[in-house]
């Protein structure tokens, strides 16, 4: 089973006949373990497509299709049918995204488990600093990056 997978998922902007797509279609799957790269020309769509399982488009933005996600417990939901206040609770916990923008990327003069043990403060601030590390530690080993 996936651990996200985009079926036919469009993203476009305005409506009838100003309606743009910036995505069309995409099919996507993506295993527990595996890492992808997304590559095309600027304006492509890359972004787009990123950004959409957490509903970080751009306002305007039109998401059809679905994103199928495996949670913990085994179950997929599809993340374009959540309400807002649900995938605010799904970012950073238990789905989370680095961005490029080098203001909000990774520090390089800080370790990848420091930073991410303060983005495990910033989201449970009543979790001990132990916890933190420990929790920082298994998302690490989840994805692949070595201690």
């Amino acid at each position: 089973m996936s651990l996200l997978r985009y079926e036919q998922l469009s993203i476009s902007f305005g409506a009838g006949r100003r309606e743009k797509f910036a995505v069309r279609d995409l099919d996507l799957s993506i295993q527990p373990g595996e890492r992808i790269a997304l590559v095309g020309e600027s304006g492509s769509g890359k972004t787009l497509s990123a950004l959409a399982p957490l509903r970080l488009t751009p306002e305007g933005a039109r998401l059809q299709g679905r994103i199928l996600w495996q949670r913990e417990d085994g179950k997929e939901e599809n993340l374009l049918d959540l309400s807002i206040e649900r995938i605010r609770e799904i970012r950073g916990r238990e789905i989370a995204m680095i961005f490029q923008e080098p203001m909000t990327a990774l520090n390089p003069l800080f370790t990848i488990g420091n930073q991410i043990v303060e983005a495990v403060q910033v989201h449970e601030p009543l979790m001990p600093m132990e916890e933190c590390r420990h929790t920082a530690i298994a998302l690490l080993k989840k994805t692949g990056i070595p201690q």
